[in-house]
């Protein structure tokens, strides 16, 4: 069975990642990473993090944000990449789509 990239993106927002608000960021990390969730969201709400924040946060900003755990931040930063990726390949397919007319 495969699972399409919409189904997978549309889990939080119905717009591409560079659109989420603060809140968007923080209902995706609840969904996507309950455990970080519970540590995390604070800072994540505190700093303000939208989705075009999100996806440009590195190893160093998460850590001035509060991620004290390498393992951590290194997970964050995967999921943060991999819902780049859906939301970028979402958008690809939704312009493909709008140029052959379907």
């Amino acid at each position: 069975m495969t699972t399409n990239v919409q189904e997978v993106y549309h889990v939080v927002s119905h717009r591409p990642i560079y659109f989420w608000s603060a809140n968007d960021v923080d209902i995706w990390l609840r969904r996507k990473r309950p455990r970080f969730a519970l540590k995390y969201a604070h800072f994540f709400l505190r700093h303000n993090v939208s989705g075009r924040v999100l996806v440009d946060l590195s190893d160093d900003d998460l850590r001035e944000i509060g991620v004290e755990n390498a393992d951590e931040r290194q997970d964050l930063l995967l999921e943060i990449k991999k819902e780049k990726l859906y939301s970028d390949l979402d958008e690809f397919s939704k312009l493909r789509t709008q140029s052959t007319g379907n």
